[in-house]
């Protein structure tokens, strides 16, 4: 399970192997055996003692601002793989290993897109079958891309990848409230989306920590100081998984502008509205799907592409196998 504190005020210490959370009057405690992260996402007080319960029980601790985007996190300094894995991790960006990597990662990002519209569109009397026809033919082109060098490669696969991204945005928005895909946007499904890509981000960056990757060495965003490239490309394969996620909350009718407050300057989701978000994401990365002929639960899928690069990279395996919805 994942402890989340999202309440103003909190108290996190340790009781024996419990964790304890205080929060005015109410008091709750929780085994430190069937904790696997910590997700702080409001001013909170921890103990030192609560730390190192933490860190002997390998449990890595994520502080997250109020749109979901972790800004640190304490966790084990004797986590991570060998140095021989960085090497090959910084190698495989110059030769045909990385230019498999970023084929495949794109490969299944779109692949994953596809997916989520044509099973939308299954219970909406063929709503898309106009984009899904575009999307494939523009699958198609992307297939026939040969990556010889990824520097070279780049924007003719980006390209292809946003060309994807505005079909796919074009379906999204014929049934949820908003007009287009930013970022910065300060609508309430952007905002969502926004906040669950946060939690999904801290969950790609410990798989990469688990697993031995160095989460600021990628291959397909560029390298910039600060810049966790290796964490953002792990992340495109599942971003899928948190647009359903985010879209069923608002066909669902669970979330609206009702869940946006202005702070000072700011537009920021209401505590209620994060909530709501941090439940169904956490919900989906709890349901189990099958990889290689296994049922495996998103969470741990999520460590497991994380090791399937590195065995990759390690020359344990032929070929580096992504995640594509089935």
């Amino acid at each position: 399970m994942k402890l989340i504190i999202n309440e103003f005020g909190s108290y996190l210490s340790k009781k024996e192997n419990r964790f304890v959370i205080k929060l005015k009057e109410k008091e709750e405690e929780f085994s430190a055996d069937k904790v696997e992260q910590i997700l702080i996402s409001s001013p909170s007080s921890i103990t030192e003692g609560a730390v190192r319960l933490a860190i002997d029980n390998n449990i890595d601790i994520v502080y997250t601002n109020f749109r979901g985007k972790p800004f640190a996190r304490i966790y084990p300094c004797t986590l991570g793989g060998t140095t021989l894995t960085r090497r090959e991790q910084a190698k495989a960006y110059f030769n045909e290993k990385g230019n498999e990597i970023v084929k495949k990662i794109l490969d299944a990002k779109l692949k994953n897109q596809l997916f989520l519209i044509k099973r939308l569109n299954k219970t909406r009397d063929n709503l898309f079958k106009n984009e899904i026809k575009q999307f494939e033919e523009n699958l198609d082109k992307f297939n026939l891309v040969e990556v010889e060098s990824i520097d070279q490669s780049r924007d003719s696969l980006l390209g292809y990848e946003g060309y994807a991204a505005k079909i796919y945005f074009s379906c999204l928005k014929q049934i949820v409230p908003f007009r287009e895909r930013e970022p910065k946007s300060e609508d309430i499904f952007n905002m969502c989306l926004n906040y669950g890509y946060g939690i999904l981000y801290s969950e790609i960056e410990r798989a990469c920590v688990l697993s031995g990757l160095d989460p600021y060495l990628g291959f397909l965003h560029t390298d910039r100081y600060g810049k966790p490239s290796m964490t953002l490309d792990l992340i495109e394969q599942f971003r899928p998984l948190i647009d359903r996620a985010i879209i069923n909350l608002f066909v669902q009718k669970r979330i609206s502008d009702k869940d946006k407050e202005e702070i000072g300057e700011a537009i920021l989701l209401t505590k209620d509205g994060r909530t709501k978000i941090i439940e169904e994401v956490q919900n989906s990365l709890a349901n189990e799907t099958k990889f290689k002929g296994k049922k495996i639960k998103f969470s741990n899928l999520i460590l497991e592409q994380g090791r399937e690069i590195v065995r990759f990279l390690l020359n344990q395996q032929d070929k580096y196998e992504p995640y594509i919805f089935k």
